[in-house]
């Protein structure tokens, strides 16, 4: 059976695993990104023509994509997104598709709450001010009393709210599938998106990226934050209307942002956000952790045997 990994971070770890995969019958091919992000779906189809299964990262698993492997038998997505799949054209194909779900959860809530601190203590303004040579006074703001709105409550959102309870923080959770008996089994209050945008002295974002979510938060939602108030974004870039944002952070009528995650990725050179002094920007790495990759990776093959040996 032909696996190819496509997914940068899988490649890495395939020396470890290489034993296992080959025990179950599998040839392994592992395409060069050459410094790209993703593979476009006719270069998968290069790779993937006579494969039986992938492991895939951030590519374009377009209805092309599907339509060029007629021998594809197993999709596995890298990691905790599905977005990039088209699920109708899989079906019609006979894919099975999977994911990983749960392998990033304290990584990326280690990474949400790392971006919490630094816009409340301006930690990289100072840090830029010191090694420049001045010595500044910049006044923050404490976590503890401080309300966090989180907008998601699976994996990720949870270990967000447990982390921020651990700083002394009043949070506020908004998922319309949370139920009532998990969000008091945590200490939390559920409410509606306005009240949380109204309320929250920072707002974090863990959803997924569906029909729903789709610009989340745009001009009728910043218009309702404080202006002392923050973004975190470590769910998907498209669910932030970035315009919106722009607007936003321009006329300061919300205090920053924090990104690591964007609608158009990498972020364009001419974006305007990059000209911003109250955004901190990340690069779509929240759950790259030595730990975190392994058990990605892991679990990766143990989907992808329990599809096509078990």
């Amino acid at each position: 059976m032909k696996l190819v990994v496509t997914c940068k971070q899988m490649q890495a770890e395939l020396p470890r695993l290489k034993s296992i995969l080959e025990d179950h019958g599998f040839e392994i091919h592992a395409p060069s990104l050459e410094g790209r992000q993703q593979f476009s779906a006719s270069e998968l189809i290069e790779f993937t023509s006579d494969a039986t299964a992938i492991i895939a990262g951030d590519d374009e698993l377009s209805d092309e994509f599907f339509r060029g492997c007629p021998d594809l038998r197993v999709l596995v997505r890298w990691g905790i997104g599905t977005d990039s799949v088209d699920f109708e054209s899989a079906s019609q194909h006979g894919v099975t598709v999977r994911n990983t779900p749960g392998v990033f959860n304290d990584e990326v809530a280690d990474m949400a709450m790392s971006y919490v601190l630094a816009l409340a203590r301006r930690t990289i303004e100072i840090h830029q001010a010191v090694a420049n040579g001045d010595w500044p006074k910049i006044e923050g703001a404490t976590l503890s009393g401080a309300t966090l709105g989180v907008v998601g409550f699976g994996g990720i959102g949870r270990a967000i709210v447990k982390r921020a309870l651990a700083f002394g923080m009043s949070v506020k959770v908004v998922d319309p599938y949370a139920s009532a008996s998990d969000l008091s089994n945590f200490g939390v209050h559920s409410t509606d998106l306005e009240t949380l945008a109204r309320e929250s002295r920072f707002v974090v974002l863990a959803c997924p990226a569906t029909e729903e979510t789709f610009h989340l938060v745009d001009e009728s939602f910043l218009t309702s934050m404080r202006d002392d108030a923050f973004v975190v974004n470590v769910g998907r870039g498209t669910l932030v209307d970035e315009k919106a944002l722009i607007l936003a952070l321009k006329s300061s009528s919300i205090a920053g942002a924090a990104l690591d995650v964007y609608e158009s990725e990498p972020l364009p050179s001419k974006s305007e956000l990059r000209a911003l002094s109250n955004v901190i920007f990340g690069s779509h790495n929240g759950s790259n952790t030595r730990e975190g990759v392994a058990r990605a990776s892991d679990k990766s093959v143990q989907v992808l045997l329990e599809c096509l040996i078990n």
